[in-house]
Formats: structure tokens, sequence, C-alpha cells
């Protein structure tokens, strides 16, 4: 959840009210999705609104107009004008980040009436027939500041600019709070084990593990290479948990999530006013994660001039903030992750060499699903669990079948398509204990096998004669997998041998001529 007091007692807002008072004799108040007022500590400047509130029965009918006033962003999400007991209007602008209402700014105390005006009498009469005193209330009403009708265009649109600058502060202040959460569940989730979350044992998963342990005394750069979906945040994340900065900040940061002079910014920061809406300077990533780690994910995408200032920073740690003259230094510890190839790149001169001679001083290289295939039971009994302990449901179990066509599929998303499966499985498969191949979309059937195409299971066909395809299929691979034993193939398969016996004939599948394979 967003600090709402960083925004209220932000450098914009705190201007925006001393404007507002000045010229307009105006307040501004804030409050979040749920109706909850964010102002505390803040006093109404407005003598009339200031003098409501100092009896109870003021701030009840105050606070009923405002409640009232939020009802309307529930179902029309515009900024309106609104009359209050006291006869003064406000201007309430919803705060819309990615279209989600997240909040209000209410901007209250406009006069728009004249002091003899018979509508701003009838209010007067009504507020001392609350108890209020007719002496203060028209001292109030004298030093109130009398907004017409063009003035009150001008100040709608200056403060729906203003709330422009509240949903950008509120965007920036929700990512730090994710990538808080994000580190929180990296380092108590799952990396109070070494390298727990990391699941392999096939030979290239042993090299990686291999490597992870040489590595934990040393501070130098890290290259890790591979494909979309191989797990390389986490094995970034077990470099630093398991290393001398362990206690220190992890900082991550995907260098294809912003634009070139966003991610300038973003990474070494930037001084007020050094390019447009840069309206209080800011500290960057280098800056955060000084004496930590910083995970630049997808390396490859970022430019060669940010590319110049990366390197610098890897020599002696200095940089310049943009549009700073002030030379910063820090002690960051680098660890870079790509899914292109480098190497290609620095020939295209699209990558600097010397940046990539200092970042892959060590060298991860994390191997493709389809090459590691001996993880793929592991994993999805490891998925299984996770989702039976995120859902707080029954485990569900899966067939052999369901199993022999995972097994078979080339995965070109890697284990976080595996992971995004099982959870699509658990859900496609209802209320069944168990998932069966039945269950595994279309697109991964035919995908693992194409001579589906030739039966028709693309079109609307009978599911019995789609599923009699693929069992034949599967009990085909099985039995290359196994050389043709049928004694194992039986096994792998999770059937008797009589069975794939009557299967081979059923299906007239041809046999390795050998006779020795039994």
């Amino acid at each position: 959840m967003v600090d709402w007091t960083k925004i209220v007692e932000s450098h914009v807002i705190r201007t925006f009210r001393k404007i507002s008072y000045k010229w307009w004799g105006i307040d501004v108040q804030f409050y979040d999705e749920h109706g909850a007022c964010k102002n505390a500590g803040s006093c109404f400047h407005n003598p009339l609104c200031n003098a409501i509130h100092s009896k109870p029965k003021g701030v009840k009918l105050c606070n009923q107009t405002y409640l009232k006033s939020l009802k309307k962003f529930r179902k029309n999400q515009e900024a309106f004008f609104y009359q209050c007991f006291a006869g003064l209007q406000g201007f309430a602008v919803p705060i819309l980040v990615k279209q989600k209402y997240v909040g209000a700014m209410i901007v209250s105390g406009i006069q728009a009436c004249e002091i003899n005006d018979p509508t701003q009498k009838r209010y007067r009469d009504a507020l001392i027939e609350l108890g209020f005193d007719s002496m203060e209330l028209d001292c109030c009403y004298e030093n109130l500041h009398v907004i017409d009708h063009l003035k009150k265009e001008s100040l709608s649109d200056f403060i729906k600019l203003v709330a422009e600058d509240v949903v950008a502060f509120y965007e920036y202040l929700q990512e730090n709070v994710d990538v808080a959460k994000k580190q929180f569940f990296l380092l108590e989730g799952m990396y109070k084990e070494k390298y727990k979350g990391i699941i392999g044992t096939s030979p290239a998963m042993k090299r990686v593990f291999e490597t992870l342990g040489l590595i934990e005394r040393s501070e130098s750069p890290v290259l890790i290479e591979g494909e979309s979906g191989t797990g390389k945040e986490l094995i970034a994340a077990a470099i630093h948990y398991n290393s001398p900065r362990k206690d220190k900040i992890f900082v991550i940061q995907n260098c294809s999530a912003f634009t070139d002079t966003l991610l300038n910014s973003e990474l070494f920061g930037h001084e007020k006013g050094a390019f447009t809406g840069a309206l209080c300077e800011k500290s960057g990533l280098f800056e955060v994660a000084d004496k930590g780690t910083l995970f630049l994910d997808e390396i490859g995408d970022m430019n060669i001039e940010i590319q110049a200032k990366l390197l610098r920073i890897l020599e002696d740690g200095s940089f310049y903030r943009v549009g700073g003259v002030g030379q910063k230094k820090v002690n960051v510890r680098i660890v870079a992750a790509t899914n292109k190839g480098l190497t290609e790149m620095v020939n295209n001169g699209l990558f600097r060499k010397d940046l990539f001679y200092r970042i892959n001083t060590i060298q991860i290289i994390l191997p493709p699903l389809r090459e590691r295939k001996e993880d793929i039971q592991t994993l999805i009994d490891y998925f299984l669990d996770y989702y039976t302990v995120a859902r707080n449901e029954e485990r569900k179990g899966m067939s052999q079948g369901a199993r022999e066509l995972l097994l078979a599929y080339h995965w070109p998303g890697n284990i976080r398509e595996l992971k995004n499966l099982i959870e699509r499985l658990i859900l496609l498969s209802g209320d069944c204990k168990t998932i069966e191949i039945g269950h595994v979309p279309k697109e991964i059937l035919t995908d693992t096998y194409p001579g589906l195409h030739t039966h028709g299971y693309i079109k609307p066909v009978k599911l019995a004669d789609a599923l009699k395809s693929l069992e034949k299929s599967l009990i085909g691979e099985a039995l290359k997998r196994a050389q043709w034993n049928k004694t194992h193939a039986s096994a792998a398969l999770g059937i008797s041998r009589a069975s794939l016996n009557n299967k081979i004939v059923e299906f007239n599948i041809q046999t390795d001529p050998n006779p020795d394979k039994v």
C-alpha cells in the first residue's frame, strides 16, 4: 500500500497548498479509494472552513459532504464541482492509476457568491441555527475570495494538472512498494535455505550449482545468459544472498522496461529541472544499491550511451546524475542477465566490447528446459505442491500419460511456461483429483504431436478419436525411449506389459524387429 503521507507532504503539494490559499483562499484535501482522509496534521486555512471545524456538528456535516461527493466516483470517475452545507463549493478530482481509482484530491472552500447574495444569506442563517456565532460568520464570509465563473474554469484546469503530477508520484511510489515486496519475498520466502527455489538435478543444473558455490566469496561482476523463463532472476538473487553483501540491499531493474531517457534517470538519478517533468531531485538505483547488489536484467537492451556510464561505474564507482555536475561515488556489485547473444551484438557494434569483457568476469549459462528434461518431473511436483499451498486446496495428482506429454513438449517459454501451465491445468481439471491428458490445452497436444492435425484434432471431433491418436503417439514415444524394451516401456507408461502388448496390436504399432528386446 502506498504511503499517502509522502504524497501529501511532497514539495509539489506543499507548494500547491500555498498557492491555492494565497490566490483563491481554498484548501486541498486527499482521500484514498476507501474514502479515508489522508490529511493527518493539516488544518484548514480557509476562515469559514476553519470556524466550522471548531465545532463537532460542523466536522460531522463537513465529513458527510465529502463522503457524499466521493461516492460519485464509484459511478462516474470524472472531476466535478459540488456544493457544501455552508454555501461554499468544492472541486473533486479522481486519482486514476492505470485506469484504476485509488483516491481523490478535493479542493474546498470556493466562494462563488457575493456576501449579499440571497442564497448566501440562507446558508448563513442555517449555520446560525446550528449554533455558530453570527458575527464570526460575517467576519469569515468577508475574508473569502469570490471566484467568478471564468476563474472557476481556470482553477479547475490548474487542479487537474496538479492531479496528473499526483498520479505520476503515486505510480513511482507503487513501483517502490512492489520492488520492496519482491525483495522481501526473495529474501524471506525463498532464501532462508541455500539456493532454495532453484530446482534441478540434471547435469546442466549441477554445473550451475557448482559455479554458484565457487563464487560465494566473490564480489566480481556476473553475467547470466539464458532464454526467457529459465530463472535468471532466481540465480541473481541466489548470488546476492550467498555473497558477502547478503545483509545489504538487492535491487532489481529490467533494462527493457523503460525508454532510454527514463532508464538513464532510473539508474543514475536526476537533478531538479534536468528535463521536463523533473520536479525534484531523484536518487538513482546505483545510489539506492550502494554497498549492495544491482541486478540488471536484459542488459542487451541498454543503449550505447548508458553502457558507457555503466562501464565508468564498474571501473571506479563514479557517475553523474542526469543534469548534475557533482560526481557521485558508489560501491555496487553488478549482476547482469541477457537472453540475447552479446558476442554477436559486440560484433555488430550494438554492445560495447570493453563493457562485455567487464561484466563477463564470471559467466553462468542457464540451460533451456528442453535441454534438462530430467528436471521436468521434479518441477511438475514442485509447482503442484506450490499451488496446493497458495490456493489452500487438496493436492492434485497428474496421470502418467499427462506427464509423458509434458516431457515430450519442447517448452519455448521454459520454466515460466511450465509454472503457468500447471496453474492452468489445476483450474481446467475442475473437481478432478488427477490431471489427465484430456485437460491439457490442445495447442500443446498438437505442437507436441503434429500427427494429431491429420486426425482432425484441431477441428471439432469426438474426444475419444483424438485421445486414441494421442495414446498411440505416447506409446510409440515410450517404446523408443525404452529402446523397444516392453517391460521398461510399460513401467514408464504405468500399465502392465500385457496391456502394452494389446495396445501395440490395437494401434498396429511397428515394434523393433530385434526379438531379444523384451
